[in-house]
């Protein structure tokens, strides 16, 4: 019989193994076994069963215990015996694995060979002692237990050494990695190491040794240890102390990044760096390997033990480091033959050294580590298209972003490559060249090495090359791979899984400068949670920004790349139904957002939308109208994309959901434009009611800039096309519409038209259409004097307004109450009207209307003789006017000029 601890524990009879379970049972066997021959107090079982928390009840259970292991355990081949308050156990000492190790172990310290005692002894181990049983005093038995096998080990190792290193080497290997602190061991496995020829391991072990004490303890090696690397370096060893000057030549025009300069000795500046690494990221061509081997030529002297290099864009450790280690001395025939020798030596030649190691086009954190200079004083330069965090968390490097370069620094750059009379007598065609490089640095350089070979080349004609409809990325081709533009851009691409690509080539068919992640994920017919983790992708290897709110930006070049890409991988029925997606995207989101900021503006009936696509959500107005203010610059590219792709109907509805919020912010011209657009595609659909929307809202426009005569016309085409449809609600619309332009010629004619629209609006039962009309005629019959009957009406308009909950409308009654209370004298009913309708109309995103009502109640103000209330007044309007870009502004910080002294 053989009880054994020594691995699980387990008794064996006749060469059979049994395990002994449960737990307790086992935990009794071992704590008896463990003291073979020798008594165990009850009070000592009990502790190394249950801890130090003994149940009630325990000591019946350990009798029940001793009893299963006399009957079901030894059997008849030992006994459990009580004696004097505690248990032994009665067999003999070989029986227990242990102790038979042990005694091997004590006679091999004395034999004149001990490798076979050794052998045997350690042949017992069959793993980690006891395994799987808790508690504490299972956990000192243990790491005993480990120890003495430590110390076998080392033993027969060192035994093992002159005549069979190898076999040395292996079971010391191991053991190393167990205990990388030991010093012991490590000089064991250096010594096995060297003897077995491998010389540039042992020096790279004893680097790894003396990086993780300073690292954990912060002591260096003892004298042994020492002493046994001293033996390594004989004659013939590698002591040649080469010092590299591996850089690259910096670029001759390297212009600007003052800040990023200053980042960089902020961060790793100094004699002795305060980091081991720095990365430097950014997009592809934004300059940072330009950046890096700047700020690394203008600190050389920083670096005695020199400078090393390597473009790992293609390359990767195992090719760079031999590359390194000869440039630090070690000739070919002494390189180690593994990877990891060969980076134990290479930290272990710069553990005495400070050198600068920059590595550029870095394209993960592991292709990284095995080559980063470790030891204090040194730094390795990283530049990657990927953030590579991973290096900040394990080895504390500092990040860097680069971004484009500022306006000035990109117009800097050209002047370099050209001198300062091109640019300075071209300054407009230089700003154009400029904005579509997208103050790139790679792109400007191409353009201006060009411009550079041909002094007769007028800058504008590159800038109008640059400009041309559908320009794609053929100006900025170099017969270099390593600078063309393309080309460094699909480096980025090429790398992309195919998910991430797609999306990629998705997001080039956005016209816009940024992409919200619904509409991204209409684009790709995603799941958003999904498009978002790709999109992240992305980000990490800064081929899109994601800034606010999640939304995705694309320098332009990139999208220009990405539609380049999509056009060349994806069919067009592919690209097709994703611009379809995209347009219903924004179509059905422009509606709701509609329908949610001008609730009683009429709707749009839509077709559903394609499958994949996911319209906003939004959570309230407020929501909806920052919406509106983020996606109005895509509206003229993506108006283009609509009539290029044949969707007239997505091209006037989208204009039309836009329409209210540029018409409020006083985009007028803006307007025109895209109505213009909007009118030609609805006219292609023959859809009159269509054509009737854009000629009330060309019309409005044309009236809004003075324009009487052009909004006449639009207004009466629409009216002639809502008559004939039968569309008596947006007709009254019309003649609301035309009554404004109108009452510049006197209040007769207006008042015809304002009568005609609530006629037409009691006939369609618009509620809120009748008494906006009423309040018109009001505001009219108060222009002819007949206050008492305009007071009425805008009082009645008023009412009903507030009935249907129309804030709006309410806004613009009180503001009629007021003028027509002011006009009659009642000052202080006026100021009251003035104020209730300021608070409705700011609170419902009207606000030119703010603005013009808070104008009339500074004057009310000022003709009651209280300026100060006339002048806040006014501050505030001139405030709203300033929100809008309404030069109405100025006049009103005329008036505040003109009456600010009188106080």
């Amino acid at each position: 019989m053989l009880i054994r601890l020594l691995g699980p524990v387990e008794v064996e009879r006749s060469g059979q193994p049994r395990a002994v379970r449960p737990p307790q049972v086992a935990l009794a066997l071992a704590a008896l076994a463990w003291e073979t021959g020798r008594v165990v107090p009850v009070e000592s079982l009990l502790a190394r069963v249950w801890g130090e928390s003994v149940p009630q009840g325990a000591r019946r259970t350990l009798y029940t215990i001793i009893t299963r292991i006399r009957r079901d355990v030894l059997a008849d081949e030992g006994a459990v015996v009580h004696r004097l308050g505690g248990y032994l156990l009665d067999v003999d000492a070989a029986a227990v694995d242990v102790a038979r190790f042990r005694a091997l172990a004590d006679r091999a310290m004395t034999a004149a060979d001990p490798v076979p005692m050794l052998d045997e002894a350690l042949a017992l181990w069959r793993g980690e002692p006891m395994t799987g049983l808790p508690g504490e005093w299972v956990d000192r038995a243990r790491r005993r237990l480990c120890d003495e096998r430590k110390e076998a080990v080392l033993r027969w190792a060192r035994a093992m050494t002159p005549r069979d290193a190898a076999a040395a080497v292996t079971a010391l290997s191991p053991l190393a990695e167990e205990h990388p602190l030991d010093e012991v061991v490590a000089a064991a496995l250096i010594e096995a190491l060297h003897a077995w020829g491998r010389t540039a391991e042992a020096l790279a072990h004893f680097a790894r040794v003396r990086t993780t004490l300073a690292e954990e303890l912060g002591v260096e090696p003892g004298a042994s240890l020492q002493r046994v690397h001293r033996t390594l370096l004989r004659p013939g060893e590698v002591t040649e102390r080469l010092v590299p000057a591996q850089l690259p030549v910096a670029l001759r025009y390297f212009v600007g990044r003052a800040a990023e300069l200053e980042r960089l000795e902020a961060m790793i500046g100094g004699r002795r760096p305060s980091a081991a690494a720095c990365v430097i990221s950014g997009p592809p061509g934004v300059g940072k390997s330009s950046l890096a081997l700047r700020w690394a030529d203008l600190h050389r002297d920083r670096f005695p033990g020199g400078q090393l290099y390597a473009d790992l864009g293609t390359a990767d450790a195992a090719t760079v480091l031999p590359r390194f280690l000869n440039a630090l001395g070690v000739p070919e025939a002494q390189l180690p033959s593994g990877t990891e020798a060969r980076i134990g030596l290479y930290r272990s030649l710069l553990a005495s050294r400070r050198v600068l190691v920059v590595l550029d086009d870095a394209r993960s954190a592991a292709q990284v580590r095995p080559l980063l200079a470790t030891a204090p004083g040194s730094l390795t330069l990283v530049t990657s298209r990927a953030e590579l965090p991973g290096l900040a968390v394990t080895e504390g490097a500092y990040l860097l972003r680069l971004d484009v370069l500022p306006g000035t620094d990109a117009y800097r750059l050209l002047v370099a490559w050209l001198g300062e009379h091109r640019p300075a007598g071209e300054p407009e065609a230089t700003a154009r060249i400029v904005r579509r490089c997208g103050r790139l640095p790679l792109a400007l350089a191409i353009v201006a090495a060009r411009l550079a070979q041909r002094v007769d080349l007028p800058l504008a004609e590159v800038a109008a090359e640059l400009e041309r409809p559908g320009a794609d990325l053929a100006p900025f081709a170099h017969d270099d791979p390593a600078i063309d533009l393309r080309g460094v851009f699909g480096r980025s691409y090429q790398s992309l899984p195919a998910p991430v690509a797609r999306l990629f080539r998705r997001l080039g068919q956005h016209p816009g400068p940024r992409v919200s992640p619904a509409a991204a994920a209409s684009l790709a017919a995603l799941p958003v949670d999904r498009t978002k983790e790709l999109a992240a992708h992305l980000e990490r290897v800064n081929l899109v920004d994601v800034r606010e709110l999640g939304h995705l930006r694309l320098h332009d070049l990139l999208r220009v790349y990405a539609a380049e890409r999509a056009h060349a991988t994806d069919s067009r029925t592919v690209r097709r139904a994703a611009t379809r997606r995209l347009l219903d995207h924004y179509v059905h989101t422009a509606c709701a957002a509609n329908d949610l900021c001008y609730p009683h503006r009429d709707s749009l009936s839509l077709d559903p939308p394609a499958r994949g696509t996911t319209p906003e959500r939004f959570a309230g107005p407020a929501d909806a109208l920052r919406w509106y203010a983020d996606e109005s610059p895509a509206l003229p590219p993506l108006l283009e994309e609509a009539i290029a792709a044949g969707l007239d109907r997505h091209a006037w509805q989208l204009t039309w959901a836009f329409a209210e919020f540029m018409q409020r912010r006083g985009l007028w011209e803006e307007t025109l434009r895209m109505h213009a657009v909007a009118l030609a595609a609805a006219e292609r659909l023959g859809d009159g009611l269509a054509r009737a929307r854009c000629h009330n809202s060309i019309a409005r426009a044309h009236a809004r800039l003075g324009r009487d005569r052009e909004a006449v016309d639009h207004f009466e085409r629409a009216a002639e096309l809502h008559r004939e449809l039968g569309e008596h609600g947006l007709e009254a619309h019309v003649h609301l519409g035309m009554c404004v332009v109108l009452s510049k010629e006197g209040a007769g004619p207006a008042l015809r038209h304002t009568l005609r629209a609530m006629e037409l609006f009691r006939q369609a039962g618009d509620v809120v259409g009748e008494a906006r009309a009423l309040n018109n005629a009001g505001w009219l019959r108060a222009e002819t004097g007949a206050y008492d009957e305009a007071l009425a009406d805008c009082r009645r308009a008023q009412r009903m307004l507030a009935e249907v909950g129309y804030a709006q409308g309410e806004g613009h009654a009180w503001d009629s109450i007021a003028h027509v209370l002011d006009l009659k004298g009642d000052t202080r009913g006026a100021v009251a009207g003035f104020e209730r309708a300021v608070e409705l109309l700011e609170g419902c995103d009207d606000p030119h209307a703010a603005a013009a009502t808070l104008v009339r109640l500074g004057e009310t103000h000022l003709r009651a003789g209280d300026v100060a209330s006339a002048l806040k007044a006014w501050k505030q309007a001139a405030h709203w006017y300033d929100a809008v870009g309404d030069p109405r502004a100025d006049q009103v910080r005329d008036r505040i000029s003109t009456h600010g002294h009188v106080r």
